[in-house]
């Protein structure tokens, strides 16, 4: 037996009431400092989503003085997030940032980019004349220069990307807390709570070409603002995800493709699960949020269960979210959509191989010309459940609109399952009035 998880277990069991508690004390869907809760020390509250289940996500909420940390630069936020060794590095910790923290920055804290990551061998005029499918062909890339290219990918990943271990609360002080041109990355780590940041532009300086992705290839990016990979019992709450001042939309055309320089916003993946993702903002991204990341993945059976609630998610091209496999809650959710580039409506939720999901009272303003059909799309999924939402304040049939766009196909309207870990469901009328209200970073 592991004793150090049994004690864990133990431990959260008998302090989650207490510290759920206090979370309860803030009040009022937008969370808080009512009450003088330190948001920093709330855990998620009892039947919050997903990440409520069983014993529950306090993060830090139980830290000692001394493992809470102020940071304010990329080498005190790794300091603070990898500080301990042995037993103590599950002990709770409490992450606060100030300020913006950027993530591609040496070690004197001075802006680094493209050249300072480029292997020596590596070029992007080169790459582009070798692997040109008009002559190199639809293979993948090979040799000298996809090698050099994989260098240079290797290390900006070692820079940019930030892992955050168990048993943590990062929690930015005040609404300007951010971190950008980087990726926060839980990996194989439980009961982490996120809340309160502004994150932008996880910027891939070196994206891969694939000739066989889709009709003509697509160019792929490695990171997301945050990612989830085994992850369970996570609370992501009042955080404002974008691209930052380099939208993809801006990038330059290579074989015919755009150059695509970000992944996703918010991406949950490799049998995560329990996770609560409430009150954030999602904006002008294409590929905004993926739960599932393959339909080979059959291990992710019975995992990804994931509830999104009270976001908004605005000007989204797609993926808001995409889900394979996952039961996934989506209620009280915002839409904004537009039909003008960039980032023109694809569609809002994205039904995929073996998914569970169950949508309730969520809303819709669209511009003329979105009607129900795009509202989601079918991928490869078989199920969808969805009841009391609104499209301009009117109600809408999204299982209709789904079996009129793919007629032929059987779609069930059972899921097989009904979400119990949520509180009150807000009526669809008052959904975009709490929402924008709420949502985003600098809220609490």
């Amino acid at each position: 037996m592991n004793t150090r998880f049994s004690r864990r277990t133990a431990c959260l069991a008998a302090i989650t009431c207490v510290v759920a508690l206090a979370g309860c004390a803030a009040g009022g869907p937008g969370g808080g400092q009512a009450g003088g809760i330190d948001p920093a020390r709330q855990a998620l509250v009892s039947k919050d989503g997903w990440a409520a289940d069983g014993t529950g996500t306090t993060g830090g909420a139980r830290a000692r003085p001394d493992r809470v940390f102020d940071v304010r630069n990329r080498a005190e936020l790794v300091a603070a997030l990898g500080r301990a060794d042995g037993d103590a590095a599950s002990e709770p910790r409490i992450v606060r940032v100030h300020g913006a923290i950027d993530l591609s920055v040496d070690d004197a804290n001075r802006s680094i980019g493209f050249e300072a990551f480029r292997d020596p061998a590596f070029s992007w005029d080169a790459y582009f004349q070798a692997y040109d499918p008009a002559t190199w062909g639809r293979q993948p890339p090979a040799g000298p220069l996809e090698d050099a290219r994989l260098r240079s990918a290797r290390n900006q990943a070692a820079r940019v990307v930030v892992t955050v271990p168990s048993n943590t609360t990062l929690i930015g002080v005040g609404a300007d807390a951010s971190i950008v041109n980087g990726m926060l990355l839980l990996s194989k780590v439980e009961n982490i709570i996120i809340r309160n940041l502004r994150f932008a532009d996880a910027f891939d300086h070196f994206p891969a070409w694939d000739p066989k992705d889709n009709a003509g290839g697509e160019w792929n990016s490695e990171y997301d603002n945050v990612s989830l990979r085994g992850a369970r019992h996570v609370w992501i709450d009042h955080c404002s995800f974008g691209d930052g001042t380099r939208p993809d939309n801006t990038a330059q055309t290579a074989f015919g493709r755009p150059m695509q320089h970000h992944d996703g916003l918010l991406d949950i993946t490799l049998q995560s699960s329990f996770v609560t993702v409430s009150y954030n903002h999602f904006k002008e991204h294409d590929k905004t949020s993926l739960v599932g990341s393959s339909d080979g993945q059959t291990d992710d059976e019975g995992q990804l269960k994931v509830s999104f609630h009270h976001n908004l998610w605005e000007y989204t091209k797609e993926r808001s979210p995409r889900v394979r496999y996952g039961q996934v809650h989506l209620y009280n959710n915002l839409y904004v959509v537009r039909t003008a580039q960039p980032y023109a409506h694809g569609y809002s939720i994205g039904i995929g191989f073996r998914s569970r999901i169950f949508s309730e009272n969520n809303a819709w303003e669209t511009p003329p010309g979105v009607g129900t059909k795009a509202l989601t799309k079918l991928w490869k999924g078989s199920a969808f459940r969805d009841r009391g939402s609104l499209l301009n304040g009117q109600p809408v049939d999204l299982l209709a609109g789904l079996r009129d766009a793919n007629p032929g196909v059987s779609v069930d309207g059972e899921v097989g399952w009904t979400p119990w870990l949520h509180g009150v469901v807000e009526p669809t009328g008052e959904v975009a009035r709490s929402v924008r209200a709420s949502a985003g970073a600098g809220r609490l």
